[in-house]
This record gives C-alpha cells, structure tokens and sequence, in this order.
C-alpha cells in the first residue's frame, strides 16, 4: 500500500515522521506534499491533513479519484461533505489531538455510515486505518460525526483545558512565593506523577480521588471547595461550549 499525505503542515509533518518510524509504511511508499507540489502521487490510500478552509482546494488534486482511502484530519467537516466533494472512496474522519507531537495523541475516527458493511471497508483496511492512527497515540473507533464532534470537546480540546488548569495552577504557586520555574516545575511533574499513576492502575479517576483524599486532609479541604463553588458545573459548561462550536463549524 501506499499513502500520500496532503499538507505539509504541523500537522501532516509529524503524521509522516510517526508512519516512518513506526514502520508503517516505507519511505518509497509514503509521500508528501503541499499547496506548492505541482503534483500528486497516486496512491492507495490519501490523508487530507490541510486546514478545514482549505478542504476545496486539496480536494481538487483529488478530482476524478475513485475506490480510494480518505483519512481526514480536518476538523469540523462532516463525512457526508466529504463524500459528497470526492464521491465514490471510503471516507475516515479522524480527530487527532495535540498529543500527536509526542506520539501520544487521542486520535478518535469513524468510517462513513458508521460500519464496515456500508462503507465497504474490509478487514485489512480497517487494520491498516487502525496502524496509522495509532502510529501517533492511541486510536478509539465511534460511530458517528456527532461523537466526533463531542470527542473533539473532550479529546481534541482537552489540551487547551488542561493548560488552562495548569497555567491557573502554576500562577497560585507564585501567588504563594514560589518562582515561576519553580511553580511551573511544581505543576509539571504533579501532571505527569498523576498520569502515570492512573495510566498504571486499574482504577477509575474517581477511585484514585478517594484513595489520596485524607478525611479532615488538604486535599478534602480543596475538594470541598470546589463543590461548594461547583467546579464540575462550570466544566460541564465549558465542554458543552465546545462541543456546541463543533457542531456550528461542520454546519459551515
């Protein structure tokens, strides 16, 4: 098989190092290209790894193309839109998130109608989807654009919340005298112990919760203020936030 990657971007860029170093494909076999390539390579399979707006114009080097793999990473555009634009190939769309840079994304993907039998999507197609995916992180299969777009709130701009958190966390810290390496340092290994930890149990997020929280301790203390201030609620709310703008955008 072959895959050829259209967008040399950040993005597209570090799809290509991971398939290469995983071995998924052979240097010969995998290509990449930009807005400046005059050409496109044939292949089996092709990874559209452009921005959303600019999806008509990659589309283009695609014109005519049939019985083909399309792998979009675009975030916001539906399969149905795709497969409309490029009618006759199995369409995959994926939502990969900033852990990719590190190999460690939360890649979440979906085949059009949802199943193999309507995509004809066979086995050894599915496995080599699967390769790729996961050649940057960890893959998780849904059934539908809808759960991409609640994947997105949770997975794909879960990153951003998180150093939202942190960067909140690390600003407490010099609040309490500590410097901002020293704060930042602080912050930075508390996240990475805590998921490890959790990565290397069994147990649930909540269960581990329990098991470091002291009756009459610190960390009750700071749990019970944030019910008190309802910490969960306005979490909720900003995942809803985000899940509701990914709707909008593949509405565009």
């Amino acid at each position: 098989m072959k895959i050829t990657i259209i967008g040399n971007g950040t993005m597209g860029g570090l799809i290509k190092d991971a398939l290469l170093k995983k071995h998924v494909f052979a240097q010969k076999d995998l290509f990449f290209i930009g807005r400046d390539d005059a050409t496109t390579p044939n292949a089996d399979i092709y990874l559209i790894a452009v921005k959303p707006q600019d999806f008509s114009e990659a589309a283009k080097r695609l014109k005519g193309v049939k019985g083909k793999i399309l792998i979009s990473i675009m975030a916001g555009i539906p399969t149905s839109k795709i497969a409309k634009v490029l009618p006759g190939n199995k369409v995959v769309r994926s939502m990969p998130n900033l852990g990719a840079k590190s190999l460690s994304s939360m890649t979440t993907w979906m085949t059009k109608g949802g199943s193999s039998k309507k995509n004809n999507l066979y086995p050894a197609e599915r496995k080599m989807i699967k390769s790729i995916l996961s050649s940057f992180g960890e893959e998780l299969e849904v059934k539908n654009d809808d759960m991409i777009d609640k994947a997105t709130a949770l997975a794909g701009s879960g990153p951003g919340f998180m150093y939202f958190i942190a960067d909140a966390l690390t600003k407490q810290g010099v609040k309490f005298g500590f410097s901002k390496d020293d704060s930042q340092k602080l912050i930075k290994q508390m996240f990475t112990g805590t998921i490890n930890t959790w990565n290397s149990s069994t147990e649930t997020a909540a269960e581990l919760q329990k098991k470091v929280t002291s009756k009459k301790g610190t960390t009750e203390a700071g749990i019970n203020s944030f019910k008190k201030n309802k910490l969960t609620s306005v979490l909720s709310r900003g995942l809803v936030a985000a899940y509701k703008r990914a709707k909008q955008l593949s509405k565009q």
